[in-house]
């Protein structure tokens, strides 16, 4: 495996996982009701279906050859943009379970979500 694909699962390993044994403190009801509400919006599309691939296992075989989530939203016409959208929203699902549960404060969570766009965004591109 080259660099550039171990860079990109480990970007994604890394903001999947971010936060994971970080401190703890409570939330709130409403924090719960957003969590749920994104869930449900997420649920709703996949990123095999947004880059316009038929399986997961064509997603894994580009990506283990080396092209970039990008580079596969271009020969597939698919807009990267969304996939951009998809896996923000999926990640942001997931700081705030973790908000919920309090497995991270507040400030963890202010601080990490502010991160995800550009992660994800670089990890899209191969950056």
């Amino acid at each position: 495996m080259n660099l550039k694909r171990i860079l990109i699962f480990s970007t994604l390993a890394f903001a999947i996982s971010i936060g994971e044994t970080m401190g703890s403190s409570t939330a709130s009801a409403s924090t719960a009701v957003k969590s749920k509400q994104l869930s449900a919006k997420a649920v709703k599309e996949d990123i095999v279906q947004v880059l316009g691939l038929s399986s997961d296992e064509e997603l894994y075989n580009a990506l283990y050859d080396g092209k970039t989530m990008a580079d596969i939203a271009g020969e597939t016409g698919a807009d990267v943009n969304r996939a951009i959208r998809l896996q923000v929203a999926e990640l942001t699902d997931q700081l705030n379970q973790r908000l919920a549960q309090g497995s991270i404060t507040r400030q963890q969570y202010e601080a990490q979500k502010s991160e995800l766009t550009e992660i994800v965004t670089r990890s899209v591109h191969g950056i």
